[in-house]
């Protein structure tokens, strides 16, 4: 298992039908890959966190559309094998660290799963992955 720190998007516009279409247009069209998204909506309001491989030129194209904030992240990639992220999860809890939000994929076999996460300690994280990978 590996981390490291990053920058991901949160993206506040109105909520309506086509948003995803419009704001996945937008980055492709500005030549920007989407690594990972995670969306949802709430009353008329639309909320999209996004790791783009180029977060900056990101944000200035994604400013048309709504408020955008750059956050702090960590990436963590892990074997997509069962019970990993129930080991990464209780390494967390068992060295303090309170999450603010997950979310992830799967991948191909063979492949590494990624977890993107938010928490009161993010260099904390780091440190708890690392320890681990070093054994």
């Amino acid at each position: 298992m590996k981390a490291k720190l990053a920058e991901e998007l949160l993206l506040i516009t109105q909520n309506r039908v086509g948003k995803l279409a419009e704001i996945s247009r937008t980055i492709k069209d500005n030549g920007i890959n989407i690594m990972a998204i995670s969306a949802w909506a709430f009353d008329d309001q639309a909320f999209f966190r996004i790791v783009a491989s180029d977060h900056i030129k990101a944000k200035e194209i994604l400013e048309s559309i709504g408020k955008v904030e750059i956050k702090k992240i960590v990436i963590a990639e892990m074997p997509d094998e069962v019970g990993q992220l129930l080991e990464l999860a209780s390494r967390l809890k068992d060295n303090d660290i309170d999450l603010n939000y997950v979310y992830g994929t799967t991948a191909e076999v063979g492949k590494p799963a990624t977890i993107i996460f938010s928490s009161n300690n993010d260099i904390k994280a780091l440190d708890v992955i690392a320890a681990k990978s070093a054994i």
